[in-house]
């Protein structure tokens, strides 16, 4: 898996060309490995990046990249990357189609890794295919990049009423919120439709909790606690995940705000704002 600077995401798939199943097999496993990550969700992956020894995420992108690695992942958005030996003409074709079929930001690329060697040097020459098809959709998808929600947009899509009253008071809630010590942008918003609306409160850097408007249109809440590496399970976390109904120390689902108290939500989360950013 490689994560660029801008928060793009691209599974690669290595097979040897003596293996007689490389075409369809490689093709087979870099989407299925593509559609895991994608339904596992944005939590999974963070965890597994960096139980693989990965580096941190939050030290190495911006709020914005990360921003951008959740709506990725949550829209299955994912590069995919062929390496073989031998790139021949029937995996050109391939790259062909699939970049032909994909959406725009999804690029399709072979990577040829020739080898050679004289006496005790070895050498790995590299060769790549697809890549002018896929800056060619890049370009074109330049022109309608993903939007950002705004305030005003986010409010606008949360269709029923409860939800409604819900968001209007944490939003009035942070409104009063004046004890900063950073003074931290009040709220991060990630790319429409996947991502979400992050609360940082007390104006500090790491958000306890942030906001989604699920595919059936309800508002939805989540803990923070797998977003940020160095925060995984962190024990400030804990009084707020018993009050969503889960556990620090495992993954952060997004559940429904029908129900919950924005008040009291609102002091548990000020105490949790203070413990993470200690």
């Amino acid at each position: 898996m490689i994560v660029s600077s801008d928060g793009a995401l691209t599974a690669v798939e290595c097979k040897l060309e003596a293996n007689p199943e490389k075409r369809r097999m490689v093709i087979g496993q870099v989407i299925d490995y593509a559609s895991a990550i994608s339904a596992d969700g944005f939590d999974r992956f963070v965890g597994a990046w960096h139980a693989r020894g990965g580096a941190d995420l939050v030290a190495s992108l911006t709020p914005e990249a990360l921003g951008e690695l959740r709506s990725r992942i949550e829209s299955g958005t994912i590069g995919l990357c062929l390496a073989v030996d031998r790139i021949d003409n029937d995996l050109r074709r391939l790259v062909e189609y699939l970049n032909q079929v994909t959406q725009d930001r999804i690029s399709v690329t072979a990577l040829q890794l020739g080898y050679a060697r004289h006496a005790d040097l070895e050498i790995l020459i590299p060769t790549t295919y697809g890549g002018e098809i896929a800056a060619a959709k890049a370009t074109h998808a330049g022109s309608s990049r993903t939007e950002r929600w705004s305030l005003d947009s986010f409010v606008g899509a949360v269709e029923q009423e409860p939800d409604q009253r819900f968001l209007a008071r944490v939003l009035e809630l942070l409104g009063a919120d004046d004890e900063t010590t950073e003074g931290h942008a009040s709220l991060w918003f990630g790319a429409r439709p996947g991502g979400g609306l992050f609360f940082h409160l007390l104006g500090l850097r790491y958000p306890p909790f942030q906001l989604w408007i699920n595919a059936a249109g309800s508002l939805t809440i989540a803990g923070n606690w797998q977003n940020f590496p160095k925060l995984t399970g962190h024990a400030g976390f804990a009084e707020l995940a018993r009050f969503l109904g889960q556990d620090e120390n495992g993954p952060a689902r997004f559940v429904p705000v029908a129900g919950i108290d924005p008040d009291e939500l609102w002091v548990i989360a000020q105490r949790a704002a203070r413990a993470i950013n200690a």
